[in-house]
């Protein structure tokens, strides 16, 4: 009987074995092709983020009429080519499937620089450039929509990538029935429309000061004074008792008390969270999660709701500039007014339910951080004077005096157009003292609201 049974035993210690080792394998190809579906959809992701910026600098190119600024936007659109270029370069893509939009990303980086040195040399856009800018221009602007749809995709099926590794172990890229695959060659087919050109060769960032400005020299509140200043900023209902508790400290640029409040027997959802500063007890930020019914107001309801809000919360004088509307809550954005000076530096955001014109949300680090009376100077040219610095391209209207931050901490007074360039509109800054371009945004309209770019 020990004959057969030894054999036996090792005949099953080496199945064993080669499961085992089988089972091993499929775990370490499987952890391969899920590192590599990351690695993947990373760098789609960042090319996407890319392209998406190329599409806005270049518009902004086009509009811009200062030199200096022109400079900036094409080194912009140079750097964000050759980072685009980087992460197309790290997807499993042959030639056929990625040469275009390649050669794309190549050309654009190439001219932004030659014409960036131009500028640089005392040169200017005239209409030639004007139009290879425009090109590239619609270019982008179709390459962006196509890699937008894709990225739709890639965010509904985990595995998109996924599957251009299986193709690339199998060699197996000349199949045109894999989605991401055929993707790529409806894209790259839609690029190849395009010639060649011949050439030679949010306002959030001030945020980053260390020093809170318009806390300064306050005294500092207690927990017990920070949970009745929390009771003083919430939109609660009439006739409910609410109570408020310290729950912890937040540190960083604002220290501040984190506080909730909620009613008497309430749920969790009708809980307001919010900080409260240890200087001056002042409303840093705030949230109520809770669920938002059917809309019955209307912007502009709402918008007053807001103003309300911050005058009843001791902000000062503020102007509603833009909003965006998301499900049925809208989010408005107020800057603070001196002498009729829009001063953006001093952002403020407030969130408001369309069912009921609460207010559920608010947000003034921005505030806090720049806030204080400016010794404003006056003006050095007219409105007219700086309108006549605009590109005369443009359809251009407005010209309020406004403060911008340049940076962290320089400030400029301008004026502030509304420019129109075929379906485009953009935002204009025009220094009131000295007439230079200082920035252009572009603004991105839709029915939910409108954003900066």
């Amino acid at each position: 009987m020990r004959r057969w049974i030894i054999p036996v035993v090792i005949g099953l210690l080496a199945l064993a074995a080669a499961g085992s080792w089988g089972y091993n394998q499929r775990l370490a190809n499987r952890n391969l092709e899920n590192f590599l579906n990351n690695k993947y959809q990373r760098a789609f992701f960042d090319m996407t983020a890319q392209v998406q910026n190329i599409e806005v600098l270049l518009s902004k190119s086009m509009v811009a009429a200062d030199p200096r600024l022109d400079s900036t936007l094409l080194m912009d659109i140079r750097q964000q080519a050759a980072f685009a270029q980087s992460n197309l370069g790290q997807l499993p893509l042959n030639d056929a499937l990625s040469g275009r939009t390649a050669k794309f990303l190549t050309q654009v980086g190439d001219y932004a620089d030659s014409l960036s040195k131009q500028v640089g040399k005392g040169g200017s856009i005239d209409a030639k450039h004007w139009e290879a800018l425009n090109s590239l221009y619609q270019q982008s602007m179709e390459l962006n929509q196509e890699l937008q749809g894709m990225q739709y995709k890639v965010a509904q099926n985990n595995f998109y990538f996924g599957e251009l590794v299986r193709q690339v172990r199998k060699n197996l890229q000349n199949n045109p029935d894999n989605l991401a695959q055929s993707d790529f060659q409806v894209l790259d087919q839609r690029m190849q429309r395009y010639p060649a050109l011949i050439y030679d060769g949010p306002f959030s960032e001030h945020l980053e000061r260390t020093e809170p400005r318009d806390l300064s020299g306050l005294a500092e509140v207690g927990p017990g004074e920070a949970q009745h200043k929390a009771l003083s900023f919430i939109d609660g209902k009439q006739g409910v008792d609410y109570q408020a508790a310290v729950t912890g400290s937040a540190e960083g640029r604002i220290p501040a008390y984190r506080v909730e409040v909620s009613p008497a027997g309430g749920s969790d959802s009708e809980k307001y969270v919010m900080d409260i500063s240890k200087k001056g007890g002042k409303l840093v930020w705030m949230i109520n999660s809770r669920p938002v019914g059917n809309q019955s107001i209307d912007i502009n309801a709402a918008r007053q709701k807001a103003l309300d809000f911050l005058k009843n919360s001791g902000f000062g004088d503020m102007k509603a500039t833009y909003f965006q509307r998301h499900e049925n809550s809208a989010t408005f954005n107020f800057a603070a007014l001196q002498n009729g000076v829009v001063l953006y530096p001093d952002l403020i955001k407030v969130t408001v339910a369309l069912d009921n014109g609460e207010i559920t949300g608010a947000e003034t680090s921005g505030y806090l951080m720049s806030h204080r009376r400016r010794d404003l100077p006056a003006a050095g040219i007219s409105r007219e004077q700086a309108m006549a610095e605009l590109n005369q391209r443009l359809q251009a209207r407005g010209g309020n005096l406004v403060l911008i931050p340049l940076g962290s901490e320089e400030e400029k007074l301008a004026y502030e157009f509304q420019g129109r360039l075929g379906e485009d509109n953009y935002l204009i800054y025009v220094n009131a003292l000295d007439g230079r371009e200082e920035n252009v945004l572009k603004l991105i309209e839709s029915p939910d609201g409108t954003l900066t770019m």
